[in-house]
């Protein structure tokens, strides 16, 4: 039977997923959302990236239990109204990012492919998550820091549909790491994509780490085996590797996996190929991210290749996520304005990198990250414009928001864009109304 084809996939949350997310598989989903979505310091509903392995699970929330516990022991089982009655429920604002943003990227012809989904910059997104303190149900079952003694190092997180990893077990357990059992998201019950009616958060992980459908959490003293904790998916092999025939499987598991992210950022707006003209003032914004608790404290941004740099303005998704906090779960949102050169002509490239709170920063390019699994491109920032110097012989007065002239008077900016046109609007009801008078086909007939 063809991928996809069989019933396993006929309860997929559909609605759940909004038409603007660009999708590299449809089963199992795996979607972006678009650079728009990206501007947002809480990611708009719908456009929280995607990343699945199997068909989404059916949950009674009624009949769910969830399990936690030591190995080789009793289980304590908890029922979804348990945990919401008997552990205070608090926020945390998080950004997930998977390891492979920004992977398209490093495929080149002097590189070579890499292996796994081609993300853009859009396999980042954040959320306000709420829920109770893995901690406390940690310290409910007798749990606490001294258990290192007894040999147990590891949380070993089981999903509903088998996806398990393991955790070092003090990450649960030290404190102000905030790990938390998640049953809202931004508010409201926890979407099927994104792991109803339970999922654990790690904050300052790597998204992988932060299991969805949570089925079971076990203490053990050895991180568990499969591929996405021992095996490749995890993995940087050194630039060179450019085949895995030759790679020892000892070898590869001998490798801690992908933890934290490393210091990152990207440019997300204007969109790539946005025409603009010389002279042009333009406004530029973009994201910034850095694993491990680590607050982003400075985007630089160069309008000439990365020959001279100027700092862009930010804003932090929460005050308490300071620098030197070891905190800072979510990403920054910077802004930047640019002058367009006066002689640029042909395409107009904006680079930028972001620095953290122990001064790490981005690579120029990718040749000396580029790994075979596509994993962590954190290379510069950056988007490329297209200079169309014909939109120069515009009035101010004609100009849209692009410059362009196949795109005079049509508004460029908005988060909501007309299936039938290139229009963008503020608002989904003004879309709509657009779209019923102006390219309903019924829109001529009488009531």
């Amino acid at each position: 039977m063809e991928a996809g084809a069989d019933a396993q996939w006929v309860n997929e949350p559909w609605k759940e997923r909004h038409a603007d997310m660009t999708a590299h598989t449809e089963k199992p989903y795996n979607a972006e959302p678009p650079n728009y979505a990206l501007c947002e310091m809480i990611t708009p509903k719908g456009l929280h990236y995607r990343r699945q392995h199997t068909p989404v699970p059916v949950v009674d929330e009624a009949a769910y239990r969830f399990q936690i516990g030591l190995e080789g022991k009793e289980l304590k089982q908890f029922s979804l109204a348990e945990l919401k009655k008997d552990y205070a429920e608090s926020d945390l604002v998080v950004t997930f990012m998977c390891t492979g943003n920004r992977r398209s990227e490093y495929n080149t012809p002097e590189d070579g492919e890499t292996m796994g989904l081609p993300w853009k910059n859009g396999s980042i997104s954040t959320a306000k998550w709420s829920g109770c303190s893995l901690k406390q149900v940690l310290k409910t079952i007798g749990v606490g820091p001294d258990i290192e003694d007894e040999g147990y190092g590891w949380l070993t997180l089981y999903g509903l549909e088998d996806y398990h990893i393991s955790i070092p077990i003090r990450k649960a357990l030290e404190r102000d790491n905030d790990c938390t059992l998640a049953w809202k998201m931004n508010g409201e019950t926890l979407p099927r994509d994104h792991g109803f009616p339970l999922r654990v958060i790690i904050p300052g992980y790597v998204g992988a780490r932060s299991v969805k459908w949570i089925s079971k959490i076990v203490v053990t003293k050895n991180e568990c085996d499969g591929m996405h904790q021992k095996g490749i998916a995890y993995k940087l092999l050194a630039p060179n590797i450019k085949s895995l025939a030759s790679v020892a499987k000892d070898y590869i598991e001998s490798m801690p996996p992908a933890d934290f992210v490393p210091i990152t950022s990207a440019v997300t707006k204007p969109d790539p190929g946005t025409p603009v003209r010389p002279g042009q003032m333009v406004d530029l914004a973009g994201y910034a991210y850095a694993g491990a608790g680590k607050a982003v404290i400075r985007i630089d941004v160069s309008v000439d290749g990365g020959k001279t740099w100027k700092q862009a303005d930010f804003q932090r998704a929460d005050d308490s996520q300071k620098q030197r906090g070891c905190r800072a779960w979510a990403w920054i949102q910077w802004q930047f304005q640019a002058k367009v050169p006066d002689d640029a002509s042909g395409t107009w490239k904006v680079v930028c990198k972001a620095v953290d709170d122990q001064y790490n920063q981005q690579p120029e390019n990718t040749s000396s990250i580029w790994n075979i699994r596509g994993l962590f491109n954190n290379s510069w920032g950056q988007v490329v414009c297209k200079v169309n110097k014909e939109s120069m012989e515009i009035s101010e007065e004609a100009r849209s928001g692009d410059g362009s002239i196949e795109n005079v008077g049509v508004k460029m900016s908005g988060g909501f864009k007309c299936p039938d046109c290139r229009q963008n609007f503020d608002t989904e009801q003004a879309k709509a109304l657009h779209w019923k008078f102006i390219h309903d086909p019924n829109r001529h007939q009488e009531d």
